[in-house]
């Protein structure tokens, strides 16, 4: 695999091809647009939202906004229908009823986008307001909504292919060896400048060390901070292979690129740990989250609450 493909295939980060920059600017348009319904929504009740619990019934929008009114089913319904929609991404990563027309990635994507407009959703339906049982789902959701974050920063921590499975070590150990002869051949490295940069990089990667939590962490502030650590990185680059200006930027980029790839390799092992914990965690509350949601829907649909009509 040459460093083209590896770029193309979007393996790197830093890396996406035409497609995942249009799957991205696509995404990015739908969270616009559904971000700002939202904000409509909730400007559009904010008197009744803002007006005392106990004064709401007396209010001229309690009959559509609240809980089992018109509107306020038709956000709960809508927010269940998405909640329960996530659960596509799941069926198609664990078996093959759904073919693999469509990337991985692409669906992880659209569960995250579901994950974060139905929990909104369901708040707004709530009238911000839970109480009783529908509480602890409500907050189980909350929790799966932000334990998903963390999750989903795990989940690209793990180098894949385009189709999103993910990379062995002896992959990734190639990678980085061709990579290292890509480099070698276009910008004419000797052995000690090859050598010199190999010790800033190590260096970069060995920063990371410790137990899997705590490499996580420092993974984390990492990506917090990357602009300075990269420009750090940068400035070690330079002082130990000097090269002419018109050369500096294609080569510091893509030795950042290799230094990236690295620590990806030193940490796959704790990255991976790590997320099979985060799984143990952040699957006993969905559980908790799909079983009460439904008991919730079918007690107000069997009692006639649940009716929008």
């Amino acid at each position: 695999m040459s460093l083209t493909s590896v770029e193309s295939n979007g393996i790197l980060p830093i890396m996406s091809d035409s497609g995942n920059r249009r799957r991205r600017l696509l995404l990015s348009a739908l969270y616009v647009v559904s971000l700002a319904l939202l904000c409509w929504f909730a400007a559009d009740g904010y008197s009744y939202y803002s007006t005392a619990y106990s004064e709401r019934p007396h209010h001229q929008d309690y009959r559509q906004l609240r809980p089992a009114g018109t509107t306020g089913l038709l956000y709960g319904y809508a927010g269940s229908a998405m909640m329960i929609l996530m659960l596509i991404y799941s069926i198609r990563k664990r078996t093959r009823l759904l073919g693999r027309a469509i990337p991985l990635q692409s669906m992880l994507m659209f569960h995250i986008f579901l994950g974060i407009m139905g929990p909104l959703l369901i708040v707004l339906h709530t009238s911000f307001k839970v109480q009783g049982l529908v509480a602890v789902s409500f907050w189980s959701m909350v929790a799966v909504a932000v334990s998903g974050f963390f999750g989903r920063y795990l989940y690209l921590q793990i180098p894949r292919n385009i189709q999103g499975s993910e990379l062995t070590l002896q992959e990734l150990e190639r990678l980085n060896t061709e990579l290292t002869d890509q480099l070698r051949k276009r910008f004419q490295f000797d052995d000690t400048a090859a050598a010199k940069l190999d010790r800033v990089t190590s260096k970069f990667a060995a920063s990371y060390r410790g137990g899997p939590l705590q490499a996580v962490l420092l993974l984390l502030l990492g990506d917090l901070f990357r602009f300075h650590i990269r420009r750090r990185f940068i400035r070690d680059v330079m002082r130990a292979v000097p090269l002419p200006g018109r050369e500096l930027r294609e080569f510091t980029r893509l030795a950042f690129t290799r230094a990236l790839l690295q620590r990806r390799v030193a940490l796959l092992e704790k990255v991976q740990r790590i997320f099979h914990y985060w799984h143990v965690i952040h699957k006993p509350f969905a559980i908790i989250m799909y079983v009460i949601m439904l008991i919730h829907v079918g007690v107000a649909v069997w009692t006639g609450y649940g009716w929008v009509w």
